[in-house]
């Protein structure tokens, strides 16, 4: 009796053990389970949505968190805690319906204690981000919503807000104008819901730790170990299996080592340390080997800006001579597959109406023609207006992350041969460069212009934002911006942004010159990871691991 026994136990051991290997090979063959690791160059510091302006946060906030909408692997706004959504014919009108199955949850949590996340979780969240209190550097991204302006002001309470929940599973939106791109501002980690109860519950620690973090995406905060003065430091994400989309989500966990700076992530990757990296710098070590996957993307265009406080630079007709003396098609040749010749200011990895806005606008109608004899004709211009002798205190500023200079160099000695006079290049440190930038110590500089998220409207609006550092201004320029931010349709809004453009470069205090890559390099079987160049933000809930 007792071997019969001994032998049933065998049997269901046997049986066990042939699931489990089943089951393993059933994960491995499509990708799912796998616990990837990252890093990190610095710490998120406060993991609050409405209050956070760390890109290493939101990161951290895309995966554990999401709002109403989320970018797709386009940058195409679809639903995410909506199940479904209306517009009214005016534009001014938004309501939401929310998915059923939405809950908050955070480490620790015993099954049944998990909390619904509901559409007042929506208003608090708005009315925080508007809220003058908060001081949130996100809040002026939401000025269409009605009253959002006299919120920040201070004159009308936070309750004012155009943002309602007229049940528990709905949210409306009344705007103060329309917006093209509001769904597209739906989807920033910022506009994620926001738990009264649990925010007022952490006694204004909310989001400082793993304790004080409640989370309603993909993934939750297992751990977070951080010591200023250690090095074991740390973020642990796991798969949120109360998540309405769990089945779909492929990893089992994340790693995010928490490092120093980003030299320090390029080093652990190249040591094997963690799966992947994003940087700027050419991948040229990872290129064309099969033990890595590099996945390039346009978003950063590299133009020439002038010292406003440079007498010489500020000349009109020494500019101008500048841009009429770039031909692109010299030193397109001499480009590597990281750079390429620059047109117009918008760059390609920005997308509009699921397509690259480069493909629907081209750029070379955009920029000055070379025209070398009006160039030497400016420049003998420029020189006598401004008793010049020499431009030898004239030198490019660059990060020295940019090794690609030989188009710089051809550039450079195209200028010398037209006007007789070299305009030399002086490469720094990343950290140097901003220093110099700040401190207002340059004549000119090779600067890149790059977006916060992918939209061609961010991209425009660093023209706003860095006016004072380049010199710019044109009234033309901001009634474009005027009509683009109330423009109602993203397809009226095409002919507004190749206008932008041309206003921006017919002040000659902005020369585009190349597109630069951004990369997301991974280590092979990696694959379907989500990645934003503009934000540097990495989703992984769809991101799997293949045996290669």
């Amino acid at each position: 009796m007792y071997k019969r026994i001994y032998r049933i136990i065998c049997v269901f051991l046997l049986i066990s053990l042939l699931a489990s290997v089943c089951g393993c090979e059933k994960e491995e063959e499509s990708g799912m389970g796998f616990m990837f690791h990252c890093a990190l160059p610095a710490n998120p510091a406060c993991l609050d949505p409405q209050y956070s302006d760390s890109e290493y946060a939101d990161v951290v906030i895309a995966n554990i968190m999401e709002g109403l909408m989320r970018a797709d692997e386009n940058g195409t706004p679809v639903e995410a805690g909506a199940e479904s959504y209306s517009i009214t014919d005016d534009g001014l009108y938004y309501m939401f319906n929310l998915r059923e199955g939405c809950v908050w949850y955070r480490s620790g949590m015993k099954e049944g204690e998990e909390i619904p996340v509901t559409a007042s979780d929506y208003v608090y969240a708005f009315r925080r981000l508007l809220d003058p209190v908060t001081q949130s550097p996100h809040a002026s991204y939401f000025s269409c919503i009605k009253n959002a302006n006299s919120v920040m002001a201070g004159t009308l309470p936070p309750e004012s807000l155009g943002v309602t929940a007229p049940d528990d599973s709905t949210v409306l939106f009344q705007l103060e104008y329309t917006n093209a791109e509001f769904l597209q501002l739906l989807t920033m980690p910022c506009a994620v819901p926001c738990s009264e109860d649990f925010f007022l519950s952490t006694n204004g620690r909310y989001g400082l730790d793993a304790q004080t973090v409640i989370c309603n995406g993909p993934f939750y905060i297992s751990k977070w170990n951080y010591d200023t003065y250690g090095n074991d430091n740390f973020i642990t994400l796991k798969k949120n299996k109360l998540h309405y989309d769990a089945d779909n989500t492929a990893p089992s966990s994340v790693q995010l080592t928490i490092l120093r700076s980003q030299a320090a992530v390029e080093k652990l990757f190249s040591e094997g340390g963690c799966d992947m990296m994003i940087t700027e710098s050419s991948p040229v070590s990872y290129l064309g080997r099969k033990e890595y996957h590099v996945y390039p993307q346009r978003a950063t265009t590299l133009g020439l800006i002038f010292n406003p406080e440079n007498e010489i630079l500020q000349n009109e007709n020494l500019r101008l001579a500048i841009a009429k003396g770039i031909n692109r098609a010299a030193y397109a040749p001499v480009l590597s597959d990281d750079m390429k010749a620059a047109y117009g200011v918008i760059p390609p990895a920005a997308t509009l109406l699921d397509s690259s806005y480069r493909e629907i606008c081209a750029d070379e109608p955009l920029a000055l023609p070379y025209d070398p004899q009006k160039a030497a004709a400016l420049f003998e211009r420029a020189e006598d207006e401004l008793q010049l002798n020499s431009l030898n205190s004239i030198r490019i500023l660059m990060p020295n992350t940019i090794t690609d200079t030989d188009a710089l160099l051809t550039l450079c000695q195209e200028w010398q041969t037209l006007f007789g006079q070299y305009i030399g290049i002086e490469a720094v440190t990343p950290t140097e460069y901003e220093r110099r930038l700040q401190s207002g110590d340059f004549s000119i500089a090779l600067y890149g212009v790059q977006g916060s998220r992918n939209s061609c409207y961010e991209v425009l609006r660093v023209f706003t934002k860095d006016a004072s550092l380049m010199g710019f201004e044109s009234s033309a320029y901001s009634s474009i911006m005027s009509k683009l931010a109330t423009s109602s349709r993203i397809a009226d809004s095409v002919p507004l942004y190749t206008a932008a453009e041309q206003a921006i470069l017919d002040t000659h205090t902005f020369i585009p010159l190349f597109y630069k890559n951004t990369y997301l390099v991974a280590t092979a079987g990696n694959r379907e990871i989500l990645f934003d160049a503009f934000s540097d933000v990495l989703d992984f809930r769809r991101a799997k691991h293949f045996s290669e």
